[in-house]
């Protein structure tokens, strides 16, 4: 059986193999935003695509249809869930919040992980929010790069 880690390095990989899959060439950078918490599993990509902050249903030039959509968001939650079981079979913390950045040009991934809960916590919040928050940010630093 694979380590924790191993399992979380191979999940990242996944995530971002479906997200490169989907995005079909049209995207410069990949954005992951999933969460584990409060028995909720959430996954939720988004693209830059010439400068702009573009989610799954925007993404230019693809086949961006529904049934896609939900494909990949299958896939990507199947990930997370292959992720939780493990912790929860050997009795290890994983993650609540994995934020990825993967530049299609370099090659490279860019990982964050929270381990304490980031919304369960405070009602006005949940992972769609933080999700949501999270793609301004990516949007703000690229329009403050244009500048």
């Amino acid at each position: 059986m694979a380590s924790l880690e191993e399992l979380l390095a191979d999940t990242q990989t996944e995530m971002i193999a479906v997200c490169l899959e989907y995005a079909d060439g049209a995207a410069s950078d990949i954005f992951v935003y999933a969460s584990v918490e409060d028995r909720t599993l959430f996954f939720d990509p988004f693209f830059v695509v010439r400068g702009r902050v573009m989610t799954r249903g925007e993404l230019l030039e693809v086949d961006a249809s529904i049934p896609r959509q939900r494909a990949m968001v299958k896939y990507g939650t199947a990930q997370l869930r292959r992720l939780y079981d493990a912790g929860q079979e050997s009795g290890l913390v994983v993650p609540t919040q994995l934020k990825l950045h993967y530049s299609v040009q370099s090659g490279s991934l860019d990982a964050e992980f929270e381990y304490e809960p980031q919304y369960s916590h405070d009602e006005s919040l949940d992972s769609s929010v933080l999700s949501g928050s999270w793609q301004n940010e990516v949007q703000a630093s690229l329009d403050r790069e244009q500048q």
